[in-house]
């Protein structure tokens, strides 16, 4: 087996801890990097600093704020304030973790990349294929689609082969955490999880009342912003003769749009920018795959039809519901990842 310098990224938490150490064992020259993504916040560094010691690697914090907000944060906002629902573990893996993280570790000299990621990749030729994670239930690949040839042939996720409650077990009888220490945070920047304030404070004008209406027109209620709404949400409407669900909102006019469940199926999306994992078809061509539209859902029956080179189209076996403008698709081949695409 070819060692490495490896740069792994470490969050503090259990799962980039036991990574550094598998790869230890393994045999490579290890380096531990932590992204301090937000500014005047010290407590990641202060984590990734301790697990590194407890390692006995060397420990390097990256200032990646302007970055964060350049490739993070600032979409994340647009996004909503152009009527979207961002994934933006999506973005922060393809353009921060595997991209600005990426390019200070091979400045640094190292080879590869390394994260507690639970998924797979397999060398295939010239390229490398992206694989399920063999845990279910922890499966990560949805959140890695988007990443390019190069970032796949130099990443490493030597957690892919794993069971989390095996990673925790082994991780808690090395001691490589406090026992305090939880998993990451999905929406690090987003403690409260109040994303609608977030929003708010960069676009005050979206914080301005309209009107919740039908498919038709008729008015239902009012809202603060239709920017806090997103397709298939039921909670939080405030409206009688219900169930109601959110179809679309429209920033230009505020509105959100509602209707009853059964006016959420889709069966067909279009995606763009995608990023194609396996050779792609021709186009017009038709390839027989599983297709997931959130992370964790069961992954449906379909059809995926190249359009050109940067869109594709999604025809699914059944209808599926709550399909969302902003989100990523991911298609498989069995375990392979075949593609990932914005769903339009």
């Amino acid at each position: 087996m070819m060692t490495y310098r490896v740069g792994v990224g470490l969050s503090g938490g259990t799962d980039s801890a036991l990574a550094a150490k598998l790869l230890l064992e393994a045999g490579h020259d290890v380096i531990g990097f932590t992204l301090q993504l937000l500014p005047g916040c010290s407590v990641t560094a202060a984590k990734g600093a301790a697990v590194a010691a407890r390692l006995g690697i060397p420990h390097r914090v990256l200032d990646m704020t302007d970055r964060f907000e350049e490739l993070v944060l600032t979409p994340f906002a647009d996004a909503y304030r152009r009527g979207l629902t961002p994934s933006p573990c999506v973005c922060c893996n393809a353009q921060m973790k595997f991209g600005a993280m990426l390019d200070a570790m091979l400045a640094a000299g190292c080879e590869r990349v390394a994260t507690g990621h639970y998924a797979r990749l397999v060398p295939a030729g010239d390229d490398t294929l992206l694989l399920r994670g063999r845990d279910p239930r922890k499966d990560q690949s949805y959140f890695l689609a988007m990443l390019n040839a190069d970032q796949r042939r130099r990443a490493i996720f030597p957690l892919g082969d794993m069971l989390k409650k095996d990673v925790q077990a082994r991780a808690a009888a090395l001691e490589l955490v406090a026992p305090s220490e939880g998993e990451s945070q999905d929406l690090c920047f987003l403690p409260d999880g109040d994303f609608a304030a977030f929003v708010a404070a960069r676009y005050p004008e979206l914080s301005r009342e309209g009107w919740i209406v039908t498919s038709d027109g008729t008015r239902l209620g009012r809202h603060s912003g239709a920017y806090q709404y997103t397709r298939g949400q039921r909670r939080g409407l405030g409206l009688g003769g219900g169930p109601w669900f959110v179809l679309r909102v429209d920033i230009a006019d505020n509105l959100v749009v509602v209707g009853r469940q059964d006016e959420l199926l889709s069966r067909n999306v279009i995606l763009q920018d995608v990023n194609w994992l396996l050779p792609p078809p021709a186009a017009g061509a038709e390839l027989p795959v599983q297709t997931q539209v959130r992370y964790l859902m069961q992954a449906r029956p379909a059809t995926l039809r190249r359009l050109d080179d940067s869109r594709a189209e999604i025809v699914f076996a059944d209808p599926v519901s709550a399909v969302t403008p902003g989100q990523l698709a991911a298609a498989y081949l069995d375990d392979r990842v075949v593609a990932g695409g914005w769903i339009r």
